[in-house]
């Protein structure tokens, strides 16, 4: 009976632990998202998608201001920034996703349909 327990304690806190967007009002509109980079995606079209623990519905962005279809990554279209950043922000998501620390992205406006990425920061 107690192995059964912890492994039904087990599953409920990983479903606790599975992180996705959440969009804001404030500050002109942004979501962001803590958690871990599930995915990452980049393509000859220059742009790189970070997939989230979770999907959201895409209408949760309409709080923020957004119209999104997409909601299961964020977007960085790679021609639209300095490409040093670009890199960088590649960089940081890849180092994430290897370590299997967590990060923080932060999203304003739209891209493709998907939350454009705007920031990124990388937990210890």
């Amino acid at each position: 009976m107690k192995k059964i327990l912890i492994l039904m304690l087990s599953v409920v806190s990983f479903e606790v632990m599975a992180a996705k967007p959440t969009c804001h009002a404030s500050s002109n509109g942004y979501c962001n998202y803590k958690g871990s980079v599930k995915q990452i995606y980049i393509n000859s079209g220059n742009n790189i998608l970070i997939y989230f623990d979770t999907p959201f519905d895409p209408s949760e962005a309409s709080v923020a201001g957004f119209s999104v279809t997409r909601g299961e990554a964020a977007i960085l279209k790679i021609t639209d920034q300095n490409r040093d950043f670009a890199n960088l922000f590649y960089s940081t998501a890849l180092a994430a996703q290897a370590s299997k620390r967590e990060i923080t992205i932060l999203m304003k406006g739209t891209e493709s349909g998907y939350l454009k990425a705007d920031r990124i920061w990388l937990a210890e």
